[in-house]
């Protein structure tokens, strides 16, 4: 018989679980209609004169362009290009996948659903699928998402983003005002094992906000450590760190999250910030802390359970999506990112293929994999270890299937 402390991890896990978005019931997707002139042409830099049509909200006016900027190799390459939507009242995008646009077109999605269930608290941007047409032509799945300036505005409970400055990992400008690179270098001459030094970086930097996105990027494995970070400063305080964009998440159940921060990739000064904070006894002890909480909060169940729910949500529109995109992405993926599909029939298959492969080869093993890396990286004793984390996990056999024996076993 289950003992009751058993029972009752086991219904909390259950109502978990369940309470995730999607997995009860399958909604049709929100479609946007776009109409402009038929002979413009679009950029990232001239807006062209749109009306936008949104399932349940208001047609309006609006500058229609190609997203740029911030963009990774993969989402610049496909041919489904990404686009921005702007008036006086609104912005938003409309994203591609970038990397995962050809692979499970889910992992952004699923990321932002499991951060709502960890209890750090993170600016990180709203986004939904979407279905889009361009002046009456089926143009795809996308997914809509606020701006990084319009996330941070709302999870600072700001009524506009007047006030706000917001810079890449790099301390580019991409809203407001400069400030956020030289804040940096000041932080870089700073001792954070000095109490004295951490009270004056108060000031200039937040290193709460920053040590829970890295937890929670360490957590998912996101590979693309300077392109999913941005720093936003509001009314003149501290530089504040929010999360951008996950389509390197969850990639390999193998990935060394932790080594990644200390090694020869990142030396720029993002990397040595994170690594001087994590070479100082308090914010070693506080990461790990903060990256026990999103361990513990997301248990293989729940994590499979967003899959399976974002799964659901688009599997209505993945055919006629693929439908419209199978043969450009082939001719234009094939050689760069072995994309192994060409026609519509292959495309849905794979992505079920690399669906199976996050949700049941990658998600089972990563608890292993995550733990061996802090523990290893981090030099943390068995006994913290099972503080922080608990008990060492197992590491469990997954199917060893390729995509071309998937394939074979699935005509």
């Amino acid at each position: 018989m289950m003992k009751r402390t058993g029972l009752l991890t086991a219904l909390c896990l259950l109502l978990c679980v369940l309470a995730l978005p999607g997995l009860c019931e399958s909604q049709p997707l929100p479609v946007i209609q776009i109409t402009f002139p038929d002979e413009a042409v679009l950029s990232v830099t001239d807006g062209v004169d749109a009306k936008v049509f949104i399932d349940r909200e208001n047609a309006f006016d609006a500058k229609l362009y190609l997203s740029g900027g911030h963009m990774d190799v993969a989402e610049i390459a496909l041919p489904q290009k990404s686009l921005r939507i702007e008036n006086e009242i609104t912005s938003f995008f409309l994203y591609n996948g970038g990397n995962d646009g050809m692979y499970t077109r889910l992992i952004s999605q699923v990321c932002c659903d499991l951060i709502a269930r960890c209890s750090l608290p993170v600016a990180v941007r709203k986004q939904e699928p979407v279905e889009v047409y361009l002046n009456g032509e089926y143009a795809g799945l996308y997914t809509r998402r606020e701006s990084i300036w319009d996330a941070a505005a709302r999870f600072e409970g700001l009524t506009d983003t007047a006030s706000l400055s917001v810079a890449d990992g790099s301390g580019t400008v991409i809203f407001g005002k400069a400030g956020f690179r030289d804040a940096l270098r000041q932080l870089l001459t700073m001792d954070f094992s000095d109490a004295e030094a951490c009270e004056s970086a108060k000031t200039l930097f937040d290193t709460e906000s920053f040590l829970n996105c890295l937890a929670i990027n360490t957590c998912f494995g996101n590979s693309n450590f300077y392109g999913s970070y941005f720093f936003y400063q509001a009314e003149g305080g501290p530089w504040k760190c929010a999360l951008g964009d996950f389509a390197y998440a969850f990639f390999s159940a193998r990935d060394n999250s932790v080594g990644r921060i200390f090694s020869q990739q990142a030396r720029q000064d993002l990397g040595r910030l994170a690594q001087a904070l994590l070479s100082a006894p308090a914010f070693r002890e506080a990461f790990l802390e903060k990256l026990g909480n999103v361990y513990r909060a997301l248990p293989v169940p729940v994590m499979q359970a967003a899959v399976d729910a974002e799964n659901e949500r688009i599997a209505a529109a993945l055919p006629s999506h693929m439908q419209r995109w199978a043969a450009a992405f082939s001719e234009t993926l094939k050689n760069d990112f072995d994309y192994p599909a060409e026609n519509a029939e292959d495309a849905l298959l794979f992505q079920r293929y690399r669906v199976y492969r996050l949700r049941d080869k990658t998600l089972p093993q990563r608890p292993w994999y995550l733990y061996d890396s802090v523990q290893r990286e981090l030099q943390v004793s068995d006994a913290d270890m099972a503080r922080f984390f608990g008990e060492r996990p197992s590491l469990p056999e997954v199917p060893g299937d390729s995509w071309t024996e998937y394939r074979e076993n699935h005509p």
